[in-house]
C-alpha cells in the first residue's frame, strides 16, 4: 500500500490476486487518510513548538523570528515548513539506515541505498527486508516515511506557488494604472476610480479575489441594504432580524 512493491512476496493464485486488487484499492485510501492525518499532526506539533520557542525568545531574536514566522499572517513561513518536512525525511532515512544495518546486517552503503529506495517508493527489489524483526520494523517505518516524503513534496510545490504569487503581487503593486486598466477598474463607469474600486481592481489582479466573489458580496450587500441608499444601517439589520423572527414563528 506504500506503492513500493519489492517483489519478494507476491500473490500466486487467482484468489490472492483478486484479494490484493481489492485490498490495495480500498485499503490504500483509508490508510492514506489515517496516516496523512498522523504525519500532519506530528509536523503541526513541531511547528507549534518552534512558534512558541521563537515567540518567547524576546526582542533580541527579532531577526530569527521574522525568518521563521510570518508576523502578518501569524504562521510559520513556507520555507521553514519545507525545511521542517525535509528534516523529517532525513530523520526517517537515518532511522532506516540504522535499522537495516543492525537488524538486517547490511553494510552501511547497502543500508543507505535500501533506505532511500524504500522511502522514495522506488523499491527495485534487489535489496529487501528478510528477517522478521526487520519486516515488523518496515511495516511501521515505511508508512510514516513515504507519507513524510509526500508531505515534503507538497510543501515544495506550495513554496513554488507562494514564490510565484509574491512575484505577481510585487509586479501588480509596482506599476501605475494604464488607460485600459483605468477603464477596467471603473466598476460603476462614472468616469473616475475611487479608492475602493482601486483596491478591488488590485486584489483581482493579484488573484486574491475573483469577479464571482465580488458579485456575490455585492448581492449580499444589496440584500441587506433595504432602503437602497448605498449603505447598511442599524435600522436595516433590525428590520431583517425581526422579519426572520416572524418567518421562523410561522
Amino acid at each position: 500500500m506504500c506503492t513500493i512493491g519489492y517483489g519478494d512476496i507476491t500473490p500466486n493464485s487467482v484468489t490472492t490476486k483478486l484479494f490484493s486488487i481489492l485490498f490495495v484499492l480500498v485499503g490504500f485510501g483509508f490508510i492514506d487518510i489515517l496516516l496523512s492525518g498522523m504525519v500532519s499532526y506530528m509536523l503541526d506539533l513541531q511547528e507549534n513548538y518552534l512558534l512558541r520557542t521563537v515567540q518567547h525568545g524576546g526582542q533580541k531574536k527579532d531577526s530569527t523570528r521574522s525568518y521563521i514566522i510570518d508576523v502578518n499572517k501569524g504562521r510559520m513561513r513556507i520555507r521553514m515548513k519545507v525545511e521542517l518536512a525535509l528534516g523529517v525525511v532525513v530523520l526517517c532515512i537515518g532511522i532506516g539506515v540504522g535499522a537495516m544495518h543492525f537488524v538486517e546486517s547490511l553494510g552501511w552503503l547497502d543500508s543507505f541505498y535500501l533506505s532511500v529506495m524504500s522511502v522514495t517508493t522506488v523499491g527495485y527489489g534487489d535489496r529487501v527486508f528478510r528477517t522478521l524483526p526487520g519486516r515488523l520494523f518496515a511495516t511501521i517505518w515505511l508508512f510514516v516515511s513515504t507519507l513524510a516524503v509526500a508531505r515534503a513534496f507538497l510543501y515544495l510545490a506550495e513554496a513554488r506557488v507562494d514564490k510565484r504569487h509574491r512575484k505577481m503581487t510585487k509586479w501588480v503593486l509596482g506599476h501605475d494604472l494604464t488607460i485600459s486598466e483605468f477603464l477596467a477598474a471603473d466598476i460603476d463607469n462614472n468616469g473616475f476610480v475611487s479608492k475602493l474600486e482601486f483596491v478591488i481592481y488590485k486584489l483581482k489582479e493579484m488573484r486574491k479575489v475573483s469577479k464571482k466573489d465580488i458579485m456575490q458580496i455585492c448581492e449580499t450587500f444589496d440584500r441587506l441594504d433595504i432602503g437602497n441608499c448605498g449603505k447598511i444601517t442599524l435600522a436595516d439589520l433590525v428590520e431583517i432580524t425581526l422579519a426572520d423572527l416572524v418567518e421562523s414563528h410561522h
